[in-house]
């Protein structure tokens, strides 16, 4: 159903473009002997490769790590560090990277690496070896491990082909090689009508493509944005850097959704999830978290994971969540999901915040997705009822059948939060990459 959980939305969806240099996916091999190594592959420019750690200490990214080398030299294809320190299984080890690639330097947070197991020797490399890895996609094809699936950073064209309902360039631009999907409130004669895209519409459900207001019935008060990936994939790294966007009852939309549109009640994959609202009180913490610790869900509670459903908030109670001190909507930050065939791993900024064990899942998740990025507004699943934003009551109920005309009526309260800009999802780079 249209309105089941976004009041408005347009589909788009996204190309890829590279134009500007890409720090590699940093590689590790730890020995049974005692010995690591770190490397990435020769990508053509590169002229030095540094790597700084710290093994199971968190480690500042202007920080040396009491673990460092570089080289100025690649072999086989490759720009190797190798290590003496003896580490275990469980280890962790915490480290950023330092690359000079065409006369410009590139300090990036590297994802930390937990030691799974131990070798007899390092493998053998070769540039031009593809290690298969557990990565498939557009319909199966396998990859290699450390494969750019997607790689945009919005410096080229705005190369987006449209799918849906309306297609314009106020929901949806680029800014400074900023990605910007933004909501925006219509007026009163926008929402008392008639909505006819039977012309061109790709739904498979007429109610998307037509709706008229009848009596007490609004249209979608909202419109807003969303783009999804040609691309599709099963497993992978999804590292997304962005702005999550400010204003009440708006909520970003940061996830995997499988890749077969005809999926019943699809089981989603969250990268990022947390309500744009400043502060949400309410006394039921179950909703979607265990605990975060007080009853504020707002702005500052970061969720990730696994969803058994995308249309009923039970199936969020998989989710793992982090609660920070400053909102998470102030600036920029990079959501990454580390997908494997047995886990789910969350992380805030290079941070780890939790992991799920999927091989106590139903098997949902066998399957391709696509990324989706946007923004949503209102609806019946994301917010719970009997909440307060701030001093404001939410203005609608989940089981009134006139809940957008309550949310309609509530326009004066709610819309003075959207302020420009900033109630906009603003998306600096996407990064998929096999594993």
């Amino acid at each position: 159903m249209l309105f089941l959980r976004v009041l408005f939305f347009i589909v788009v969806f996204i190309c890829t473009c590279y134009s500007q240099y890409t720090v590699p996916w940093v590689l590790l091999d730890a020995l049974k002997k005692g010995g690591f190594r770190a490397y990435i592959p020769d990508v053509p420019g590169t002229a030095l490769f540094a790597f700084h750690a710290n093994i199971n200490e968190k480690i500042g990214l202007q920080h040396p790590g009491s673990v460092n080398g570089e080289t100025k030299t690649s072999k086989y294809g490759f720009w190797i560090l190798e290590f003496d320190n003896q580490l275990k299984v469980g280890d962790v080890v915490n480290y950023w990277v330092f690359v000079d690639a065409n006369h410009l330097g590139y300090r990036q947070d590297g994802i930390p690496w937990e030691v799974e197991r131990l070798l007899d020797f390092y493998p053998s490399l070769d540039f031009n070896r593809c290690v298969t890895g557990s990565t498939v996609m557009n319909g199966g094809k396998s990859t290699c491990i450390g494969d750019s699936l997607i790689n945009d950073d919005y410096t080229g064209p705005f190369n987006f082909y449209f799918n849906s309902f309306l297609n314009t360039d106020d929901t949806r631009f680029i800014r400074d090689k900023v990605l910007y999907l933004k909501p925006i409130a219509l007026s009163d004669a926008d929402v008392r009508g008639t909505l006819n895209l039977r012309q061109g519409c790709t739904a498979t459900d007429n109610f998307e493509c037509f709706y008229e207001s009848k009596s007490s019935f609004l249209l979608p008060p909202v419109k807003s944005a969303k783009v999804v990936s040609k691309t599709t994939f099963k497993y992978g790294k999804i590292e997304i850097r962005a702005k999550l966007p400010e204003g009440d009852w708006i909520v970003p939309i940061l996830q995997l959704e499988p890749a077969q549109t005809d999926t019943v009640n699809p089981a989603n994959i969250i990268v990022a999830y947390s309500r744009s609202n400043k502060a949400l009180s309410w006394s039921d913490l179950l909703f979607d978290v265990q605990t975060i610790g007080n009853n504020d869900f707002g702005s500052r509670l970061l969720l990730g994971g696994p969803t058994l459903s995308s249309e009923n908030p039970e199936g969020r109670r998989r989710l793992v969540s982090t609660y920070q001190t400053n909102p998470l909507n102030e600036g920029f930050h990079i959501y990454l999901l580390e997908w494997t065939p047995d886990r789910m791993k969350c992380f805030l900024d290079g941070n780890e915040y939790g992991s799920v064990d999927l091989r106590n899942i139903p098997n949902l998740f066998d399957q391709e997705y696509v990324l989706a990025i946007g923004v949503a507004v209102g609806g019946i699943i994301d917010f719970p009822d009997d909440i307060n934003s701030g001093n404001d009551p939410k203005p609608w109920s989940n089981t009134d059948r006139n809940y957008i005309k309550r949310f309609f009526e509530a326009k004066q309260v709610w819309s003075k939060t959207w302020d420009g800009d900033s109630s906009a999802l603003q998306v600096d780079y996407v990064k998929v990459t096999a594993v």
